[in-house]
């Protein structure tokens, strides 16, 4: 969701113009500026049901906004974005070959929401960050929403929104999955080793058999760590 900014300057303004090149100069002499910020400034996790054990909702936050089909493009006004995403899709979509050929494109469908509970989920994300711009010590900087505007209410205009304007976040993993040999669709066993093959092993993000509750940097690291412990031990 986007919304308008008033009473404060966002990244879309003080990355044009004369702001630009202040915010190069203070770059340059090691002070804060917008050229060392990611895009996401602030992360929440939260439940999309307050019954749930663990959230599984992440939120993201940046005090800049982006004009809709352009990438990195910064929108025109002082703008916000906030967006929710589902940590666990119980959606399940395909990628099939589509000939012998290995030049020939795969057919990938992800099927985004294609289970009723992810659509549940993607319908409270997307009201806990309105309810976010309507907070107090949000409210007094939003001058409007611009995207998707108030006039999305219902279930129905919810989820068309979303399925419009969501997309993935690209925390890929999982192509070469841990698992025992008896399950046929599992790469590697619990030492990263791949079954039936000696003297080689699978270290990264791809060896996740679910997807973990947030960003995959870390869980990387621990994989990684982890394995090369193992590699050691193995030679001893």
């Amino acid at each position: 969701m986007v919304a308008r900014v008033k009473g404060t300057l966002t990244i879309n303004e003080k990355a044009r113009g004369p702001r630009l090149g202040l915010e190069i100069a203070k770059w340059m002499l090691g002070r804060p500026s917008v050229l060392g910020l990611q895009p996401a400034m602030g992360h929440i996790f939260w439940k999309s049901d307050e019954a749930l054990d663990f959230p599984d909702l992440q939120v993201t936050f940046t005090p800049a906004s982006y004009k809709q089909g352009y990438i990195g493009l910064l929108d025109d006004f002082p703008g916000m974005t906030c967006g929710a995403y589902q940590q666990r899709p119980e959606s399940r979509g395909h990628v099939r070959i589509t000939s012998a050929s290995p030049l020939a494109q795969p057919v990938v469908n992800p099927n985004y929401l294609g289970d009723p509970r992810d659509q549940l989920v993607a319908m409270a994300g997307f009201r806990l960050v309105r309810k976010l711009f309507a907070a107090p010590a949000m409210a007094r900087f939003v001058e409007k929403e611009e995207l998707p505007g108030p006039a999305v209410q219902s279930e129905s205009e919810i989820l068309d929104f979303v399925r419009q304007y969501g997309f993935s976040v690209y925390h890929l993993i999982g192509t070469c999955k841990m698992g025992p040999a008896t399950d046929r669709t599992a790469v590697v066993d619990d030492h990263l080793r791949i079954h039936g093959l000696e003297n080689i092993r699978v270290v990264d993000a791809s060896v996740m058999p679910t997807m973990p509750s947030g960003n995959t940097q870390a869980p990387t690291y621990m994989i990684a760590e982890k394995a090369a412990d193992m590699i050691l031990e193995s030679r001893h």
